[in-house]
């Protein structure tokens, strides 16, 4: 199965992602979530880390009044396409630029906020990562992380079921994909020397045929097909948790919740 990363660094598929994300109601929802999060106060400069087509700095560019969006990622098939639409219909002062997360080409103390939607799960080296992000903050700067999560564990089989989701999950996205849980995000934060600030959920109810706007949707899929092979235990909590689904023909029809945290931090 081809990765993600892969995906993201082929132009055909980026434009097609770029579509996907166009028509998602699901960020349309998050959008006003993460600009109160970021406390934008005037012309300031925002690093959107793993900018990807540009979906969410377009937004906050808007909301500067004067400032500039830097979108960092290391995909230049998504950063190409984030300038076609960039062309189309400006983005008021977006910079695109090609880099590693685990290495900013930046200097310290260049940005005012700094932000990564649905990126998370894929970084490598979160701990790294963050501390670049602080690095290259100005004092009392903040963070803001947006990424599906999962429930807190309360048991060993919770952590059983996310360890497993974790695993089937890696066989499409790579092996460094990982799901975290609110908690996870905020023991992220605090351990890059960040002073945590506020966490908000965003959750997406769904009881609809197919898996359209939901975030790696079909990936979903294979987690509760593969799940159904499980312990009837785990199944059954997987259902409890997460959302059950139907197939008849080539129909299928899913019925559960899916979760994303807004997770903050500030500078210190």
């Amino acid at each position: 199965m081809e990765s993600d990363k892969k995906r993201f660094h082929d132009h055909s598929q980026a434009r097609e992602y770029d579509r996907k994300a166009a028509g998602s109601d699901f960020r349309v929802r998050l959008t006003p979530m993460l600009l109160e999060a970021l406390e934008i106060r005037g012309p300031e400069w925002v690093l959107d880390l793993a900018a990807g087509t540009g979906r969410f700095a377009r937004p906050v560019a808007n909301h500067l009044e004067g400032g500039r969006v830097v979108g960092l990622d290391e995909a230049l098939a998504m950063l190409r396409v984030a300038l076609e639409q960039n062309e189309k219909e400006p983005i008021p002062g977006f910079l695109p630029a090609a880099g590693a997360a685990e290495t900013f080409p930046f200097r310290a103390g260049v940005f005012d906020r700094a932000f990564t939607a649905l990126a998370l799960h894929h970084f490598g080296h979160p701990s790294l990562i963050l501390r670049e992000v602080r690095r290259v903050l100005k004092p009392d700067g903040s963070f803001v992380i947006v990424d599906p999560v999962v429930p807190p564990a309360r048991d060993s089989l919770d952590k059983a079921v996310h360890e497993l989701i974790n695993e089937i999950f890696r066989h499409g996205h790579g092996e460094h994909f990982h799901y975290y849980s609110t908690a996870d995000i905020e023991e992220l934060l605090t351990g890059a020397g960040f002073r945590a600030v506020r966490s908000n959920l965003c959750v997406m109810s769904v009881d609809q045929d197919g898996m359209e706007g939901v975030p790696t949707g079909r990936h979903w899929l294979e987690v509760a097909e593969q799940i159904r092979q499980a312990a009837p235990e785990m199944r059954r909590r997987f259902e409890e948790k997460y959302f059950r689904y139907e197939k008849k023909d080539d129909i299928v029809h899913v019925r559960g919740n899916f979760t994303l945290a807004l997770v903050s931090g500030r500078n210190q």
